[in-house]
């Protein structure tokens, strides 16, 4: 018999309910919640208000500045659905109102709709050590605390073999590209990824959050490595918009774009701050020490860019 009843309403958390062994008590989840793939054929309970999938980062922009500027919602809760899964613990963030539905929508709508009141625990991360807390956070919450410690033992352990085999004195610049149009840094714990990884991130801060960067910057900046993650976008998206980049006189003024030092990463890992930002880890540590670090990353995780090839939008 599960635990309890949990309904998720971001991919991390989602995430991290599987990984913790709980996926038989997850009866609910957001549309966006596809990882792990038992996750896809569970009642959906957040939605957004607009199909984006086939949309530009220029276009899911304004919108978004759109929805921001009239006070209107981003996303949508099934307040009846909510109500017939009758959830003993509702997971939700208050770090992002892009990237999921925000806790202050989750509370008015459980106060409507439910006749008691679940425990609700909202996330906001800004380090990995936060990660880690909200995974053992999670953990409590379920009651299987233990299980919280030991996956963040082995996550801990993973993390500081990249970080004790990456010192060596050499610290490349690195650019992460949360988004492309308009030009974004990435922020939080990316960072920090770059850090441990043996490299530094010198136009962004660590545990701060993305902003708008200029092409000037970069280019005064003249990063050795460039990661593109724009934020949820899977691996074709992100192929499909940094081929865009290549119609830019800015981009291919790069020397890490003339001398093929841009990794392509599946933008839905790094955004999500749960198990998986560690495999994002090791994929900065083997793009940028390949005689070190080869084969660490699992498959899907980044590739060397190749803006001729084609993609298709999935």
């Amino acid at each position: 018999m599960p635990v309890m009843r949990i309904v998720s309403l971001l991919p991390s958390a989602t995430e991290i309910v599987f990984a913790l062994g709980l996926g038989d008590s997850l009866v609910g989840v957001s549309h966006v919640c596809d990882y792990p793939a038992q996750a896809r054929g569970l009642p959906i309970v957040s939605r957004s208000v607009r199909s984006k999938s086939h949309l530009s980062s220029a276009e899911i922009d304004t919108i978004i500045q759109q929805a921001r500027a009239s006070g209107n919602p981003v996303y949508i809760i099934d307040g009846d659905l909510l109500r017939r899964l009758q959830p003993d613990l509702i997971l939700t963030q208050e770090l992002c109102e892009v990237c999921a539905v925000g806790a202050g929508s989750v509370f008015e709508t459980a106060g409507k709709v439910l006749d008691y009141q679940p425990e609700i625990l909202s996330i906001r991360p800004a380090s990995l050590d936060d990660i880690y807390g909200n995974i053992q956070r999670i953990a409590a919450a379920a009651g299987v605390a233990a299980r919280g410690e030991r996956l963040v033992g082995k996550l801990r352990e993973r993390a500081g073999y990249v970080s004790e085999r990456a010192r060596d004195g050499n610290r490349p610049k690195v650019f992460c590209i949360d988004w492309l149009e308009p030009l974004r840094n990435t922020g939080q714990w990316t960072p920090e990824l770059v850090e441990l990884a043996g490299g530094v991130e010198g136009l962004a801060e660590k545990w701060g959050k993305s902003r708008e960067v200029g092409w000037g910057e970069v280019i005064d900046y003249q990063p050795d490595y460039v990661m593109v993650m724009p934020c949820a976008f899977n691996m074709d998206r992100t192929i499909l918009e940094t081929s865009r980049l290549a119609e830019r006189e800015e981009w291919s003024s790069l020397d890490a774009v003339r001398e093929g030092r841009v990794y392509l990463f599946d933008g839905q890992i790094p955004s999500r701050h749960g198990p998986r930002v560690i495999d994002v880890l090791e994929g900065l540590a083997e793009a940028m020490r390949p005689d070190r670090f080869e084969g660490l990353t699992r498959p899907g995780i980044f590739r060397p860019a190749s803006l001729r090839e084609p993609a298709t939008v999935t």
